[in-house]
């Protein structure tokens, strides 16, 4: 995807509007999705991200992480996550 410090995260932190996670960040313009505005309220209808790695349980599979977060997440019922994950 890119050498570190290539801006993947700092792109897909602009996208999710995140943004105010970084001190003294300035942005022009604005984000959209099939051509709509996409406000901050938005993202987590459309899409997510998962930080990276040093976030994560260790022990946990990619599979494991997606339903722990969508259990946290989504108001899907806990016995519906792994069917939807």
């Amino acid at each position: 995807m890119g050498a570190s410090g290539s801006g993947k995260t700092s792109l897909l932190n602009v996208l999710a509007q995140r943004m105010a996670l970084s001190p003294g960040y300035t942005l022009d313009g604005e984000v959209r999705c099939n051509n709509r505005v996409v406000d901050s309220n938005d993202f987590g209808k459309i899409g997510a991200f998962v930080q990276q790695d040093d976030i994560l349980i260790e022990t946990m599979t990619p599979r494991e992480s997606f339903e722990f977060a969508a259990k946290l997440r989504t108001n899907i019922s806990l016995a519906d996550v792994p069917k939807k994950a």
